[in-house]
């Protein structure tokens, strides 16, 4: 469609074009485009909110580590790991037993303590601390874990006992008497100390009666000479909140300070050993799979097509104006673009107006209506309302402004047929036009 541009002016400002009437941009006001982004903020700031929320709620409810390192509450085991450090005793907390493993590289004499209080070793991970130290701490192991490393305490109950002494270890006879929690167990092989019903030298015969009942705190194994096992049921001994109680702080010292490298290893979660893919699946999964790849593949060539000759079309394709003109019709009309539609008749009114009367192109829509207004006898305001100013409100009022479009066309028409017929002319100026004319 050509395009209807106005003529520069010096003195006033250019009228405006046809192109500026058919085609209406609205800048985005501030206020509006906050006003589409408001709900998107406020879903942003509630997500916000709730993620804080939430961090707030599980950093104050978090799991408290017991024998955590770096563990200050009372389950944890700071106090004792920072007096042995004080002694110069070089401590290294790891959480995985890969990390042990290369802690203990070296040729000094070592202890490594172990506490899975969540019980996250398997049997074959217990297995594989055998060895590892000269000297093998463990803090209340499981019954499955004792298998694993050969030895034969069992674990009997929990006890919150004060005991004395009761055997000739040296780091026993330092500490005299305990005063901790933990799980008692009985041992047929190892050295036992500590046992429940022990008063010291002074017991009468109905303690010692009784001695066994709740198993040992303490359970020593000598290994070929060469390495020692110690089970240590008393595992609240080592906790912050008991560590000063009797002679625990003793024991406790005695324990992991005899060497003078530590590795205090509490298992994490990347201890975990997770089944593969294969050890999951059931062993018909993959021949059925198999089966069916192959017998889609079947499938596909015997019902597949082969591909036809290269289809040949010209281009470019000619659409039917009517097409065009329909298709734009009904997208006005789904989106109620009324004012739309017909500044678009309007357009091609003024261009068809333009061209008749042999304005040219750069003809103004002012030129354009003072022309026609000249040549129908039409007053310049109605002229200006039609082809500019007027907004259709319905459906039905849009087909009236589009008669009345057509009708103007026609009688422009009719008037320059007239002017270049010379005996019509004459004809004209002693009779009134009739008909659709006069409207």
């Amino acid at each position: 469609m050509s395009q209807v541009t106005s003529a520069p002016a010096s003195a006033a400002p250019a009228p405006p074009t046809a192109e500026s009437l058919a085609t209406v941009v609205t800048t985005p006001t501030v206020r509006r485009v906050v006003r589409r982004s408001l709900y998107w903020g406020v879903a942003v700031a509630g997500l916000l909110g709730f993620g804080v929320l939430m961090v707030v709620l599980n950093g104050s409810g978090r799991e408290l580590a017991r024998w955590g390192a770096d563990e200050a509450a009372p389950v944890g085991s700071r106090a004792v790991l920072e007096v042995l450090r004080a002694e110069g005793i070089d401590v290294t907390a790891v959480g995985t037993l890969a990390d042990a493993r290369r802690a203990l590289a070296g040729d000094d004499p070592a202890t490594l303590a172990v506490g899975d209080p969540r019980l996250l070793l398997d049997a074959e991970r217990w297995g594989e601390l055998d060895g590892l130290a000269e000297h093998l701490v463990l803090l209340e192991p499981p019954l499955y874990g004792l298998d694993a490393l050969g030895l034969d305490a069992v674990p009997l109950r929990e006890f919150d006992l004060r005991v004395d002494v009761d055997c000739t270890l040296p780091l026993a006879q330092r500490a005299g008497t305990i005063d901790a929690t933990g799980v008692g167990y009985a041992s047929d092989s190892g050295s036992v100390c500590f046992t429940e019903g022990t008063g010291g030298p002074e017991s009468d015969e109905s303690e010692s009666e009784n001695q066994g009942s709740a198993g040992s705190a303490l359970v020593s194994y000598e290994l070929d000479g060469e390495s020692t096992v110690s089970v240590l049921g008393a595992g609240g001994a080592v906790q912050n909140d008991q560590i000063t109680q009797a002679g625990n702080a003793a024991l406790a010292l005695g324990l992991l300070g005899e060497h003078p490298r530590l590795v205090w290893y509490l298992p994490t979660p990347a201890d975990l050993t997770s089944p593969s893919l294969d050890e999951l699946t059931p062993g018909w999964v993959n021949p059925v799979a198999w089966l069916l790849l192959a017998t889609g593949l079947a499938a596909a060539v015997w019902r597949g097509r082969r591909l036809g000759p290269v289809v040949v079309e010209q281009l470019p394709v000619t659409v039917k104006t009517t097409e065009t003109m329909e298709g734009r019709a009904r997208l006005y009309a789904r989106d109620g673009a009324r004012l739309r539609a017909f500044d678009a008749l309007r357009v091609g009114t003024l261009r068809r107006l333009a061209d008749g009367l042999a304005l040219g192109r750069a003809a103004g829509v002012d030129d354009i209506v003072r022309a026609v207004a000249a040549i129908t006898g039409r007053s310049t305001d109605a002229l200006r309302r039609l082809l500019v100013d007027r907004e259709p409100d319905g459906d039905r009022e849009l087909v009236a402004l589009s008669d009345q479009l057509l009708d103007l066309e026609r009688e422009v028409l009719r008037r320059v047929a007239l002017d270049d017929a010379p005996d019509a002319a004459d004809s004209t100026r002693t009779q009134p036009p009739t008909g659709r004319m006069d409207s």
